[in-house]
């Protein structure tokens, strides 16, 4: 079952592994990403930052769909993480099981705009948020579990 489907775009990092490890149950992190999934040296980097105790499994965005919709997936307690909302939106749109897309970190590039202390979006990003609210499902902005949640709601619309 899908815990958290986060939007950061340093994926797999300190904040991530321990804080969100600690308040969420999880005993699975998949990174859905189609680049790192071809690179060996990230991959054997981000396995060096998973928490004790979990599995990690690197995994382009395509068939990262397929695992989380199979039987498979409800063995586990997953956190899915993403570098883009593009990304985020294939996976919110192709698997009922995820609830929401928190966006954790995404810093300043190309024409974003700043939205909150973490969170940069482009046009584009907005347009996904869009589409993933009105499918029904929960965008919010939250860098850390300690972190009040900001409805992406009151920046999306």
């Amino acid at each position: 079952m899908v815990e958290l489907l986060r939007v950061d775009d340093r994926l797999l990092h300190g904040q991530v592994a321990y804080a969100w490890s600690k308040s969420i149950p999880l005993n699975l992190i998949v990174i859905a990403n189609d680049a790192v999934a071809a690179d060996k040296a990230r991959k054997a980097t981000f396995a060096l930052s998973k928490p004790a105790g979990v599995k990690l499994v690197i995994s382009t965005v395509e068939k990262t769909v397929a695992f989380l919709n199979s039987d498979k997936a409800k063995a586990y307690s997953i956190l899915v993480l993403v570098d883009s909302m593009h990304d985020a939106r294939t996976l919110a749109e192709g698997c009922a099981d995820v609830a929401a897309v928190n966006l954790g970190g995404l810093r300043e590039h190309g024409d974003s705009k700043r939205y909150t202390n973490a969170v940069c979006l482009t046009d584009a990003d907005l347009d996904d948020i869009r589409a993933v609210m009105d499918a029904g499902k929960e965008v919010y902005a939250q860098q850390v579990p300690a972190d009040t949640k900001v409805s992406a709601a009151t920046f999306a619309r």
